[in-house]
């Protein structure tokens, strides 16, 4: 019988821990064989240890991320621990669940053939791959584009997209469709399920029905037990804030974004916005928010009633963004929580009902991108201010995970924060939002 393509047997990784006084964290790996051109799905609760298998496989760590490596852990035979051959590097291809850890060039053409170009492919090569897979991820209308005016969902499809261009015969996905709206999340799997058994495939996904269908191994983590409602301490009240929009218009270069938008959020609510990708939803809080500025129109803000000045509001008001490292400042996790925070007890409470007690400790840039979600909610939270905005809050949790995040954002609303969420998960909108408004013919219109 041949070898197998990737096998791996009592496999251990233990990451250092930056305070010699703590343990180091070890992930164990369930054992797993993989043959070629098998359909892997992965799955298991958040930091557990998924996305470390992916990183072993493709080489980075122990190469790029330091971690001791104990067990057996082979591609066609060979001892991967001792010595990583450069075939398997060509050959495969990750997307990493932290897609802007990996965009590299300022427009998106670029971005799409920047692999094609590094593999020393032909100018013919190139031009077939970017047609290709720019028609396959609907991507030929935005391949001018900045890529820093992308949304997340295109950000992801053209990473995506540049990664299949390079040829490769293994493709490691981690939450793939973290960042999708429903309609590209089902265009994807369909492209899965046409990729099926012409590579040899392995995703990280916490999607059970579609990926149960299309697998044909299943590599799981024991699952943790179902936890229902929990008892939250509770959470210090804060001013009531309130913002009203009034005529916005918004524009990219060459792509107009809002147009007499006007909308009205009172205090102690929970808005959800839905909508397509690239439909201006991230544009949106970026606006609240002061990172862009309207080209007309005004935002008001008041703060217990009396009016305030959108500059005082900055003061005022938490985003968690999508690429949670945007909030990382200090080198572990524990002076993330303290900074500012005049109750770190109760942070630190919440941490824990989180699971990142053992995490303190660590680099926030070394947890998972499970962790580093929760842990950018909890940096908000101990900021303490009346308006929190989250841009995906609940992308890569499990099913407990997603649970405690509910509990803890309506507790948050008990408490007087308004609260503005983009998500492409309908039923959590439906589930904790006060109102609901898809983002569409440029502007909100109420669900």
């Amino acid at each position: 019988m041949p070898d197998s393509l990737l096998r791996w047997k009592n496999l251990r990784v233990t990451f250092p821990s930056l305070n010699s006084s703590v343990p180091s964290e070890t992930s164990l790996i369930p054992d797993g064989e993989i043959q070629e051109n098998d359909f892997v799905w992965i799955n298991g609760p958040s930091g557990a240890g998924k996305s470390t298998l992916m990183h072993l496989i493709k080489g980075i760590i122990p190469r790029y991320i330091f971690a001791r490596v104990d067990g057996e852990f082979t591609y066609r035979g060979q001892d991967l621990i001792k010595s990583y051959p450069f075939e398997l590097d060509r050959n495969t291809v990750y997307v990493f669940q932290n897609l802007y850890s990996q965009m590299v060039t300022p427009r998106a053409k670029e971005e799409l053939i920047f692999g094609m170009e590094n593999f020393h492919f032909s100018r013919e090569q190139i031009k077939r791959g970017a047609q290709l897979w720019a028609e396959k991820f609907k991507l030929t209308s935005l391949l001018e584009q900045k890529t820093y005016t992308l949304s997340g969902g295109q950000c992801q499809r053209l990473v995506l997209a540049s990664s299949l261009a390079c040829a490769p015969k293994i493709l490691l996905f981690d939450e793939p469709t973290a960042f999708m709206d429903p309609e590209t999340q089902k265009d994807f799997y369909q492209l899965l399920a046409w990729l099926k058994g012409k590579f040899t495939i392995i995703v990280i996904d916490h999607h059970v029905p579609e990926l149960s269908q299309l697998c044909d191994k299943n590599i799981s983590w024991p699952a943790q037990p179902q936890q229902n409602a929990i008892h939250l301490p509770p959470v210090p009240s804060s001013p009531l804030l309130s913002l009203s929009c009034r005529n916005l218009f918004f524009s990219y270069p060459g792509k107009n974004i809002f147009e007499k938008l006007s909308i009205d959020f009172k205090p102690k609510k929970i808005i959800a916005i839905v909508g397509a990708n690239g439909s201006g939803k991230t544009t949106f809080l970026k606006l609240l928010s002061r990172m862009e500025f309207p080209v007309s129109g005004e935002i008001q803000f008041q703060l217990d009633g009396q009016n305030i000045s959108a500059k005082q509001s900055y003061d005022h008001m938490s985003i968690i963004y999508q690429n949670s490292e945007s909030q990382f400042y200090f080198d572990t996790v524990r002076e993330e929580l303290s900074f500012k925070s005049s109750h770190l007890e109760l942070v630190l409470q919440l941490a824990q009902l989180l699971g990142l007690e053992k995490t303190l400790d660590r680099s926030p840039y070394m947890l998972s991108e499970g962790q580093k979600r929760r842990l950018s909610i909890l940096i908000a939270i101990a900021q303490e201010k009346p308006l929190i905005m989250y841009d995906e809050p609940t992308y890569g949790q499990d099913k407990n995970n997603v649970s405690l995040i509910t509990q803890l954002i309506l507790k948050l609303k008990q408490a007087g924060r308004l609260q503005i969420l983009i998500t492409h998960d309908f039923a959590l909108a439906k589930q904790i939002a006060d109102e609901i408004y898809s983002l569409e013919n440029k502007t909100l219109v109420k669900l």
